[in-house]
């Protein structure tokens, strides 16, 4: 499987939240212990997403703490893309 490189994790951020490009670089970083992408929306009822660099994602809301949404990725745990087609 292809691995993505930054600017794809990005992208995919961006298509899959529908919002621009500028928002996800000004909001993401690189975890790189995992080599994954975190977006994060600094406000209130924000979301974040984990993006792997095999594409895989894992979402979450304003609820749910970095470390929890970390260490569940870690763990395995994902959101099927099918699911941002309903958004």
């Amino acid at each position: 499987m292809k691995k993505l490189q930054i600017d794809e994790q990005i992208a995919l951020v961006a298509k899959l939240l529908q919002i621009p490009l500028e928002k996800v670089r000004e909001y993401s970083g690189l975890i790189k212990d995992v080599n994954a992408l975190y977006f994060g929306e600094p406000i209130k009822g924000g979301i974040a997403l984990i993006v792997g660099e095999d594409g895989t994602v894992l979402y979450a809301n304003s609820s749910v703490g970095y470390s929890e949404h970390l260490h569940e990725f870690i763990n395995g745990k994902r959101t099927p893309l099918e699911e941002f087609k309903k958004r």
